[in-house]
């Protein structure tokens, strides 16, 4: 902690009833209270003064803990600064930037920071914190520039003092930034810099790992196409399907589950659960098998929505009479959409995103999406 060779005395404001109630700041009252012939820091009892004992209590804490913060952040800044001195941070030009510059007042530098916690703490509660945090943040350079720097002991100390006040300020109990005031500042912004670097080999990884599954399903789903056995094509479109939705994070419930060539589930897109049902058929799909998707939809909640994937497509008299006279509530997705995506030409969740928007906005059950 950076000390001081200053002595300063505790401010609060206080009556004097031996003066008509005249207010005092603690140090004079304490004065003016000492009996003659005493010691001179022996103030006179509270109960001889008229004064009520807790209020009194509760008032000199609050003068201490003002104090102590005030000869805390004394090196922090300067005062007031010169007049010559152009754009230079005070705990002057900050109390004006933070509209409190009538509470700052002239004179010896520590009761004028005293001066201005205990009026912004009693008159201005809600510009406290941002009064502490912009002297904070402002003191850090300045301190490190003249040789000083500020240390996480001097915030614990700081927060400790607050605290007595019935404050506890995050950004002032975040454990990274108690470990930036210590040690090298150039070693610290080079490990910074290495773990950047470590993030972004990473991500790159992920990337390439990525790429490499979706070639993978990707060609497991153009396999399935000349598969004569449907029930093993099934099977493996079971497998393309929860591995692609897990790909993209779409957290698939559990496998969907497999009836015939027919998968049931539900994915989440942006925090959102959506009922999933998929069939490949030899031909294009009809509209019987949506009118059923929709029941289904429909005995669940009024917003519970869905998509039903047909790789082989839906015929034109299906779009057409789906979509009549009920408000629709799930979109489609074909083996072109699939296609896209496995492709790498969009993402799923782009893909998922625009039908989803175009079916709000439009009423489209079958949207193409725009290629990236």
């Amino acid at each position: 902690m950076m000390t001081s060779s200053r002595n300063p005395a505790q401010f609060s404001r206080v009556r004097d009833p031996a003066r008509g109630g005249k207010v005092l700041e603690e140090g004079i009252y304490a004065a003016a209270c000492t009996r003659p012939g005493h010691a001179p820091n022996k103030t006179v009892p509270a109960s001889t003064t008229g004064l009520s004992s807790p209020k009194m209590v509760t008032s000199l804490k609050k003068a201490e803990a003002i104090s102590n913060v005030a000869h805390l952040l004394y090196d922090f800044l300067p005062g007031s600064g010169r007049p010559e001195w152009k754009s230079h941070v005070s705990f002057r030009s900050i109390a004006q930037r933070l509209g409190l510059g009538h509470y700052w007042q002239e004179g010896s530098k520590e009761p004028a920071i005293s001066h201005l916690l205990r009026l912004t703490l009693d008159r201005e509660p809600l510009s406290f914190e941002k009064l502490i945090l912009e002297v904070v943040g402002a003191g850090i350079p300045y301190c490190r520039k003249n040789g000083k720097p500020i240390r996480s002991t001097h915030i614990k100390t700081l927060n400790g003092y607050l605290l007595e006040l019935g404050f506890k300020f995050p950004a002032l109990w975040d454990k990274e930034f108690w470990s930036s005031l210590d040690g090298d500042s150039s070693k610290r912004a080079q490990h910074i810099v290495e773990a950047e670097l470590r993030s972004e080999e990473l991500e790159a990884a992920s990337v390439v790992a990525q790429e490499r599954k979706r070639e993978e399903l990707r060609d497991v789903f153009y396999a399935l196409s000349t598969d004569d056995n449907r029930q093993r094509a099934g099977l493996k479109l079971e497998r393309v399907l929860n591995e692609l939705f897990e790909m993209f994070q779409l957290a698939p419930r559990g496998s969907f589950k497999l009836v015939g060539e027919q998968i049931d589930g539900s994915f989440l897109l942006d925090e959102e659960s959506y009922l999933v049902e998929a069939k490949w058929e030899a031909g294009r799909l009809a509209e019987d098998k949506l009118l059923v998707f929709r029941g289904k939809i429909e005995g669940k909640s009024s917003f519970t929505r869905g998509a039903f994937v047909s790789v082989s497509g839906f015929t034109n008299e299906c779009l057409e009479s789906i979509s009549k006279h009920k408000q629709p509530t799930f979109f489609l997705i074909d083996g072109y959409d699939l296609t896209t995506v496995l492709e790498g030409q969009i993402t799923l969740i782009d893909l998922l995103r625009a039908k989803r928007n175009c079916l709000a906005e439009e009423g489209t059950l079958l949207y193409r999406a725009s290629k990236k």
